[in-house]
């Protein structure tokens, strides 16, 4: 993993230190599951489900957005999919539907980050 990518994920909020020693020691398979961010859809899917209030998609959707940044150490992604989360098990669904532009937000910053290091 080249230094300006670490840099820059670092900088972004991203525990890469701890999610390095999660994946003991191994920085490559750690860099690996970075790139395999790029492709997950469940972030497509929130947009959609909210808009037409489909909670139980939002839910699955930001349940496994919430479980994969925490393994990556995305910890912003995490602590809004996290409160995402709650709110809507707490059927607090404008809540949550309120946090979606924060989510995108901290989502696409990542995203952005890792797409780069991908060219």
């Amino acid at each position: 993993m080249n230094e300006n990518f670490k840099t820059a994920l670092v900088e972004a909020g991203v525990d890469v230190e701890g999610s390095i020693r999660r994946f003991c020691g191994n920085e490559g398979l750690y860099e690996k599951f970075l790139m395999k961010f790029l492709a997950d859809d469940n972030f497509d899917k929130m947009e959609p489900a909210f808009r037409d209030n489909d909670f139980d998609t939002a839910l699955i959707a930001a349940h496994t957005l919430k479980g994969v940044s925490a393994n990556l150490g995305i910890n912003r992604v995490y602590e809004i999919a996290s409160e995402i989360v709650n709110l809507i098990r707490n059927e607090k669904y404008e809540d949550a539907k309120g946090l979606y532009n924060n989510f995108e937000n901290a989502y696409k910053e990542i995203y952005q980050i890792i797409e780069h290091e991908q060219r």
